[in-house]
């Protein structure tokens, strides 16, 4: 596990960096020639996809779209086919990240700006974040627009001084400014939005901060 994280965020790592330089990009499904995107953003998106639909999901996806082009004969597979194969066993729920992730160049920007800490009423700890949230979609010369957001998005609770998780679950996180209220058993000691940075996000260092007891 220590490993994929490791190679999850050298890549993700590697796009950012390029398409800072670049200061532009193109959507995976139109991609030529530029490896920083199909292999730096390309193994993120496939993570990204395994987590939110499983991976027994994509990895039929995968098999069917071998078997139909295993004879290697005109007419050639092109990206669409792929992407024809991840929609059918995408739930359409969540067809918005194949938007997202292939037919777009679109990111996040997901922050935790408070988070406080109180004795529940029977027992437990009630913990409660304010998170900031924003997705943006890029024009082909670069020029970011902001879009609407309701995606699903991990939010977690860790003790104190470790990363033993109280609680994670995926929440709806649209867009601005909100409140999320989530009751743990133990004392918390850090807590925030997308901790493993799934999301295409410049700046991760304000997605998880520091509990303070009110």
């Amino acid at each position: 596990v220590e490993a994929a994280r490791r190679v999850y965020d050298f890549q993700m790592n590697r796009y950012l960096a390029q398409r800072g330089r670049m200061g532009r990009d193109v959507p995976l499904l139109q991609v030529t020639d530029q490896p920083w995107i199909f292999y730096g953003k390309g193994a993120v998106v496939m993570y990204l996809l395994r987590d939110y639909i499983g991976a027994d999901a994509v990895n039929a996806a995968l098999r069917r779209y071998f078997e139909k082009h295993r004879d290697g004969v005109p007419p050639y597979p092109t990206s669409l086919d792929l992407h024809a194969e991840l929609q059918s066993v995408t739930p359409d729920s969540l067809h918005y990240l194949l938007t997202d992730l292939f037919e777009t160049v679109t990111m996040w920007d997901v922050k935790t700006t408070r988070a406080v800490v109180a004795a529940g009423k029977d027992s437990g700890y009630v913990v409660t974040m304010d998170v900031v949230a924003r997705k943006v979609r890029s024009d082909s010369v670069g020029n970011e627009r902001e879009v609407p957001m309701n995606d699903l998005v991990d939010v977690v609770v860790y003790a104190p001084d470790s990363n033993d998780v109280l609680y994670l679950k995926q929440h709806r996180i649209r867009g601005g400014a909100q409140t999320i209220q989530i009751k743990v058993p133990r004392q918390p000691g850090r807590a925030g939005i997308d901790p493993h940075r799934k999301l295409i996000d410049r700046d991760s260092a304000n997605n998880v901060i520091e509990v303070i007891s009110t």
